[in-house]
């Protein structure tokens, strides 16, 4: 998402985790940087108290889907009772619906994206270079490396801090926010940096 600004918005999928989004929120904090968290409805539903801990910390949630079933996506109707059964969860937990959608893996068709517009939802994937894969928890200084070389302003950074082992990103994260912050960069929710750029236009 082009941009002139310095800003970058960090994402983190697959929450809320009692280990892993807690560890989030305390690196954002130190930083005083702004993310979007897209949550899976199933585990919003486990751990409701985190879900609002991110909201009232001023973090925007996105929907990920209740099962993050990449099957289910393949029959829209399905996909899009899915879609909607985290809607109103996370409406009831914070009183906002997302605006937000990002389908699991980064697979949506047509036909999905459709629908979504339809619900005034929009479709959020992330940059294609800066996906360090880091559920796969490469050591933080390759990941956060990666991420400094490639940084550009407009940027959506993919996170996880949902599933086991996320100390290493934990450490990138907190590498690449000491960084960027030291360069200039601004970090913000994706809805923020679409305004952005669309005020830009």
């Amino acid at each position: 998402m082009k941009t002139s600004t310095l800003v970058i918005a960090m994402t983190f999928d697959d929450g809320p985790d009692p280990e892993g989004t807690p560890a989030v929120l305390q690196v954002l904090s130190k930083h005083q940087a702004k993310a979007t968290f897209f949550m899976i409805g199933k585990q919003a539903e486990k751990y409701p108290d985190l879900v609002r801990r991110v909201h009232l910390e001023g973090h925007e949630i996105g929907n990920h889907g209740y099962l993050h079933s990449y099957s289910l996506y393949r029959n829209v109707s399905k996909a899009m009772k899915d879609i909607e059964e985290t809607q109103n969860l996370i409406y009831r937990l914070t009183g906002r619906r997302p605006a937000l959608y990002r389908p699991p893996g980064g697979y949506i068709s047509e036909e999905l994206a459709l629908a979504l517009a339809k619900k005034s939802i929009t479709v959020v994937t992330w940059s294609w270079i800066q996906d360090t894969k880091d559920w796969r928890s490469p050591p933080a200084d390759i990941q956060a490396g990666h991420i400094l070389h490639y940084a550009k302003p407009g940027q959506i950074l993919i996170f996880h801090d949902g599933g086991p082992n996320r100390g290493e990103t934990i450490k990138t994260v907190d590498i690449c926010l000491a960084k960027l912050t030291s360069q200039g960069y601004r970090f913000v929710t994706v809805s923020e940096l679409i305004q952005m750029k669309g005020n830009q236009e």
